[in-house]
């Protein structure tokens, strides 16, 4: 008779927690990549050069759980982003980067959020994707915690936001020490093209307990468009952010006022297999002559989805070794795109469907020269790749860029020597 009850709760238990199970479900996508790396002078350095081989890798895990018509819960969790053979906490050289500490964990769940249809939009709630609006240009793919209401009508989509980017209030009692966003987006799609606005009101109040304590109220412009006109492909961007970049508590004290204007177009002509276009890219920097002007956008956080280059500017070899390119003396490109005025030409070749060749060829120079400095050319650079669609989802990526450097990274001495570099990496990429 014991075993018998036991066996019937055991039966009435896998029942209950089966019941609800079978109400929901999970669809699971992601991307796993392994990646090899061969940076031949990082440093910039005329001599002594060091090389850096490694290889990199990371597996992200996107379930979703369909909860009812209209209702879901939306995760992604990432996995085993390192280098190979490199303890995941504490190693060398990753430990020098801020920027990777969470990352190397072996499992990082980023995104937790509830999606339902209400009112005829959604509205999501929770840890979510933010960073990407409009065009790719000055686009990252970062994790925060907002509340998102998009509604359509037509053609027409709007999405509000608020968005809670630090919250310090809880450990005081005497300003909040918030860091807010406020979010208005209204988007215009036809068929081939759209058109965008987004105004974006940041109040950051995280520096009111510091050692010279001010407010930061500022607000962000970014209209855009993207159009197709037959064979040829359009796009383009505007950012402006101005308001209150360091609003001082000691009136004694020269504000700075947020003035940066960044703005971005490129097109691209498609005939048959071939395709060749050519983009522009101003990205502001501070003016050492105008010390009351905040002209240089602050760091993304995030992945960056704009890197035009394979070497100036790559997101991923310095998340990895946790150095700047040139980082001989205190010369400094940073992992994104900024202080820069940047002309790009490049072409591509699809000679066979699975199999795409690409080149590109950049001129970039500072914005602004820094005080003192000899010169305000970061050079040009060369890029080549080649990607080979081995399955349908499974793709082999060989490329190589050489960056002939420029004599910004002499710094403020002209005696000052530098050197180039070429980066060599292929890339397994496998989504599902």
């Amino acid at each position: 008779m014991k075993r018998l009850l036991f066996y019937s709760v055991a039966v009435a238990l896998a029942l209950a927690i089966a019941a609800p199970a079978g109400a929901v479900t999970v669809k699971v996508t992601g991307e796993f990549f392994a990646a090899g790396f061969w940076e031949s002078n990082r440093a910039l350095r005329s001599s002594d050069e060091t090389a850096q081989r490694y290889y990199a890798s990371r597996l992200q895990v996107n379930p979703v759980f369909q909860v009812a018509d209209g209702l879901r819960l939306v995760t992604r969790f990432d996995a085993m982003e390192r280098v190979w053979g490199q303890d995941p906490i504490g190693s060398t050289p990753t430990a020098t980067n801020s920027r990777n500490t969470r990352d190397e964990q072996n499992i990082v769940f980023r995104r937790a959020y509830l999606s339902a249809k209400v009112l005829g939009g959604v509205l999501d709630v929770g840890a979510m994707g933010a960073g990407r609006t409009g065009t790719v240009f000055m686009n990252y793919d970062a994790d925060v915690y907002r509340i998102k209401y998009t509604t359509y009508f037509g053609p027409w989509s709007i999405q509000l936001v608020t968005e809670k980017a630090d919250e310090n209030s809880i450990t005081n009692g005497t300003s909040d020490g918030d860091k807010d966003k406020y979010s208005i987006t209204p988007v215009y799609k036809w068929t081939g093209g759209e058109v965008g606005t987004q105004f974006q009101w940041y109040r950051y109040n995280d520096q009111e307990r510091s050692a010279t304590p001010y407010r930061a109220n500022y607000y962000l412009l970014c209209p855009w468009f993207k159009s197709i006109f037959g064979p040829l492909y359009v796009e383009g961007e505007v950012s402006y952010y101005f308001g209150k970049a360091n609003d001082y508590l000691n009136e004694s004290l020269q504000d700075k006022d947020y003035d940066s204007l960044n703005y971005y177009l490129m097109a691209k002509y498609t005939t048959g297999p071939f395709y060749f276009g050519g983009q522009y890219a101003h990205i502001a920097g501070d003016d050492p002559a105008r010390p009351d002007k905040k002209r240089q956008a602050s760091a993304p956080s995030g992945y960056i989805d704009y890197q035009p280059t394979l070497v100036l500017w790559n997101d991923w070899t310095q998340r990895f070794t946790g150095q700047a390119l040139g980082t001989n003396g205190t010369i400094a490109s940073p992992y994104y795109v900024t202080n820069a005025n940047l002309y790009q030409v490049f072409a591509g070749y699809k000679p066979i469907p699975k199999l795409t060749l690409d080149a590109s060829y950049t001129m970039a120079y500072a914005e602004q020269k820094p005080a003192n400095y000899v010169s305000d050319g970061y050079g040009n650079e060369l890029d080549l790749k080649a990607a080979y669609k081995i399955y349908d989802n499974l793709e082999y990526m060989v490329a190589f860029g050489y960056l002939w450097a420029g004599d910004y990274f002499k710094g403020t001495s002209s005696t000052n020597t530098v050197g180039n570099d070429w980066l060599l990496m292929h890339k397994l990429t496998l989504n599902f």
